[in-house]
Parts: structure tokens; sequence; C-alpha cells
């Protein structure tokens, strides 16, 4: 099983997995990212009730992750989807998840 290496702005984490699964308000794509060590790191997704989204669609946090389109992009994880959301004071990019990709990532650390 494949595991990353994720960079946020206040660190670098080792063998990283991914959980990922579906908000229950819009069934758009939840996607965690954790390791063994410090547990939880960040859901670089965020539930905005679109029920516009396609199946492997969601909002991406760059408001608590401003690092996670980046990060997803380089990994070939997700790509944009050409829409945003606004909710308070930032508007969120809609990204088509590559749900394949993912799979390489999901599981037990």
């Amino acid at each position: 099983m494949a595991s990353l290496n994720v960079k946020t702005e206040y660190s670098e984490y080792k063998d990283c997995k991914l959980r990922v699964g579906k908000y229950v308000e819009d069934n758009s794509v939840a996607v965690e990212i954790y390791n063994r060590w410090d547990g939880p790191i960040a859901r670089v997704t965020t539930c905005l009730c679109d029920h516009s989204l396609a199946e492997d669609e969601a909002y991406v946090d760059t408001n608590n992750c401003p690092w996670a389109v980046d990060f997803l992009q380089s990994k070939d994880l997700a790509k944009m989807a050409g829409k945003t959301r606004r909710s308070g004071c930032c508007v969120y990019p809609a990204m088509k998840f590559n749900r394949d990709k993912l799979a390489e990532f999901e599981g037990e650390c």
C-alpha cells in the first residue's frame, strides 16, 4: 500500500494515508489525511451542501488547508472542476477526484 508525504504550513508529515468517504448532507467526496504518529492531519474537503456536484466532486477546504489544491493536483488525486462556491469570506474551488488514485493511498497505517 502506497503512502504520501504531506507538507502543510505547519509541518511535513511522512507515511500518510487517506480516508475517503461521503458527506451525508450532499453525498460529495470527503477526504481526510492521517498517519500513525500524528493521527488526523487534515480534512481537505468541506461540505457546502451543493447537490449539483457530480459523484466524484467536492469542494476543497482552502480556508483551513491553503496548500490542498496544489497537493491534490501534484499527486494526481484531483483536478479542478471549474466551479466555486462562496461560504463566509472564503471562495472554495470544486475538484473532481480521481477515485483510482485515491484508492492507492487508502487504508491503515
